[in-house]
């Protein structure tokens, strides 16, 4: 079945899977989302979480990249984005880039914006969900580009000894989830000397040239309609994990994002285990899904 996902242009995350898609020369579809709230559609088939990117296969809803990239590995193996030697070290060091670094490039990518720069609606969506300050982000600047330089000048070091990707001769999901922090950065152009900064490391921007070349896969794009459609014509895929205590199959239960302003999502808990969290939830549109949740950086509460 093939992978649809729903995102918008400028998200960092959804350019980390957009470039994992191209990395396993998928074909894929493409649903346009807003990149504020409200969100109807994508809720209709999450339940609540309103983050971006979300990817769905059939009648299974991944929310977070960590989530999504564990889908197409099972999705299509090969490639696969978590080559030897580091294999599943991958994940550890796309954690780091994902949580703090994150932070830092964004942080850097906008806090010299001036006022005004961003839309007053983009700014309020941000500070009900996710505690954006535009005045403490413009305070905290400097600090936070040195937190970027600092990665920069880490990973041009890894570089030197001639590897061509954090991991060897293969890319991997580390490679993406550095790529798409300094991709984000590079595309404000406000942060046209942090992006220089960046740059001026050889072995990086070799790297970086290497990791955008992987491309996106072929796209195609579909309406929100469409999505929803085909997850009511599918059956979610068989539960393979387990429960761990105190909690059991079927409890119903409700996952937030640590971080988040978003509602929880509620459902009745098919798997929570270390390698994820499944909820079995009916929405008026697109029937019954299965949305899939990584461990970490998730709360489970009783319903």
């Amino acid at each position: 079945m093939t992978p649809i996902l729903h995102h918008y242009e400028t998200s960092p995350f959804a350019e980390l899977v957009r470039a994992a898609m191209g990395l396993k020369r998928l074909a894929w579809h493409s649903v346009i989302i807003p990149n504020i709230m409200p969100k109807p559609d994508l809720v209709e088939l999450t339940g609540g979480y309103a983050r971006t990117p979300v990817l769905q296969i059939g009648a299974d809803i991944y929310c977070d990249t960590a989530a999504i990239l564990q889908a197409l590995e099972a999705h299509s193996p090969e490639p696969s984005l978590y080559p030897a030697p580091l294999g599943t070290l991958h994940k550890v060091m796309a954690s780091w880039a994902g949580g703090p670094q994150f932070m830092a490039h964004v942080g850097a990518a906008m806090g010299p914006m001036p006022e005004g720069a961003m839309p007053p609606a983009f700014v309020e969506d941000r500070k009900a969900r996710f505690g954006l300050d535009v005045a403490a982000l413009g305070k905290a600047t400097p600090h936070l580009v040195s937190q970027v330089l600092t990665a920069a000048n880490w990973l041009d070091a890894s570089l030197a000894d001639g590897r061509a990707f954090v991991g060897g001769e293969a890319p991997g999901h580390a490679d993406l989830a550095f790529y798409s922090n300094i991709w984000f950065v590079r595309g404000i152009p406000f942060a046209k000397a942090t992006t220089e900064a960046i740059f001026a490391h050889p072995n990086l921007a070799a790297w970086y040239d290497r990791v955008r070349a992987l491309g996106h896969g072929t796209r195609s794009e579909i309406s929100a309609d469409e999505a929803i459609a085909i997850a009511a014509a599918a059956t979610p895929a068989p539960v393979k994990g387990s429960i761990d205590a105190p909690f059991s199959a079927g409890q119903l239960v409700k996952v937030r994002t640590d971080g988040s302003g978003d509602a929880p999502v509620a459902g009745a808990l098919a798997q929570l285990d270390p390698t994820g969290i499944i909820l079995k939830r009916t929405g008026a549109r697109c029937g019954e899904v299965a949305v899939h949740f990584p461990r970490l950086g998730q709360m489970v509460l009783p319903g």
